[in-house]
C-alpha cells in the first residue's frame, strides 16, 4: 500500500497519487529555507501522511517528490515517514511534465494509468481512492474531479464545492504511449487538454489546508461543524464550532460568494457544475 507499485481494476490500470515536496519550480524557484521545509514537514505529517495511511482502497503508490539538493536531515526525516507509506523520488534540476511522464512510464506496466494530484499540506477522505478508482471505465484522457470538498482555516470549517480543483485525477490510455499525467496542465484549465467528469459525493472528499504559507488558497467557502467533515478524515483538527459563530460566519460567507459571483459571473457557471456533476457510483459503461 502508498509505497508498492500495485495495480487496480482487475490489473488493468495503476493509480499513482502525485505529491511534489519541496521540487523546484514556478512557484518555488529560490532556495528554500530550514524554516520553510520543516514547517512544511510538520503540515505533511499532520495532515497528509494519516490519510493516505488509513484509505479504505490500498492498491494506490503515492510518489512524493523531493529536490536533490534536500539538506541530509530531511532526506532522512522523509526515510522515516515513508517506510510502508510512500515513496520519495528526488528530482535533479526542474521539475517537470517532461520528467514526470518518464517517471510514471517506466513505473507502469498496465494499458491505463490513473494519475491523481495532491498538494503536501492537504488533507483526503479515507475513501478518496476508492471513489477516484470507481470512476474508471477503461477511458483515455479523461480527467475525474470530486467536486465536493472543504478547507480548515483558523479552526473553523468550511464546505467548499469546486470544480477543477488542485485533486484532480487523468485517467488515460498508455499502452502505447507515455502517460501524460495529471500534471500536464494546471488544474484550473484542465478542461482545455481533455475532457472533465465532475462527480459529486455525500461528504467531502479533500480538505484544504489554509495556512501562512499558502501560495494561492484563500477561504471561499460556508461555514461548516466538525460533525459534517471530520469523521471523514484522518487527522486531528482543532475546531471552534460554537454555534453563534458559525451563524455569524456563514452569513458573512454567503455574502463574499455572492460578490464574488457579481464581480464574475463565469464562477456562477462553475459552481452550477457542481450542483449538477453525476453522483459518485452511477456512471454508464463504454
Amino acid at each position: 500500500m502508498g509505497s508498492e507499485i500495485t495495480d487496480c481494476s482487475g490489473g488493468s490500470a495503476t493509480h499513482f497519487v502525485l505529491t511534489r515536496f519541496n521540487v523546484r519550480s514556478f512557484y518555488h524557484r529560490a532556495e528554500p529555507t530550514d524554516a520553510w521545509l520543516r514547517e512544511r514537514l510538520q503540515l505533511f505529517e499532520m495532515y497528509c501522511i494519516p490519510c493516505f495511511r488509513n484509505q479504505t482502497e490500498p492498491r494506490f503508490t503515492w510518489l512524493v517528490f523531493l529536490d536533490s539538493l534536500s539538506p541530509l536531515w530531511l532526506r532522512q526525516e522523509i526515510d522515516k515517514l515513508s517506510q510502508g507509506v510512500f515513496r520519495p523520488v528526488y528530482v535533479e534540476g526542474a521539475f517537470s511534465q517532461e520528467f514526470l511522464s518518464r517517471t510514471i512510464g517506466q513505473l507502469s506496466a498496465t494499458p491505463y494509468v490513473i494519475t491523481t494530484r495532491v498538494d503536501n499540506d492537504d488533507a483526503v477522505s479515507n475513501d478518496f481512492i476508492e471513489t477516484i478508482q470507481r470512476c474508471f471505465r477503461e477511458q483515455d484522457k479523461t480527467f475525474v474531479n470530486l467536486v465536493n470538498g472543504a478547507q480548515y482555516a483558523q479552526r473553523k470549517l468550511y464546505i467548499r464545492p469546486y470544480t477543477m480543483n488542485p485533486f484532480s485525477s487523468l485517467i488515460e490510455r498508455t499502452a502505447d504511449r507515455r502517460p501524460a499525467t495529471v500534471f500536464v496542465e494546471h488544474h484550473y484549465r484542465i478542461d482545455a487538454y481533455a475532457p472533465v467528469l465532475n462527480v459529486r459525493t455525500a461528504h467531502p472528499m479533500w480538505l484544504q489546508v489554509i495556512h501562512g504559507g499558502n501560495v494561492l488558497n484563500e477561504v471561499v467557502g460556508l461555514r461548516a461543524s466538525a460533525r459534517s467533515i471530520s469523521p471523514h478524515f484522518s487527522v486531528s483538527l482543532d475546531v471552534d464550532d460554537h454555534l453563534p459563530s458559525r451563524i455569524v460566519d456563514s452569513v458573512l460567507g454567503a455574502w463574499k460568494i455572492l460578490l464574488r459571483l457579481l464581480r464574475k459571473p463565469a464562477r456562477l457557471r462553475e459552481l452550477t457544475k457542481t450542483l449538477v456533476a453525476r453522483k459518485a457510483g452511477r456512471f454508464v459503461s463504454k
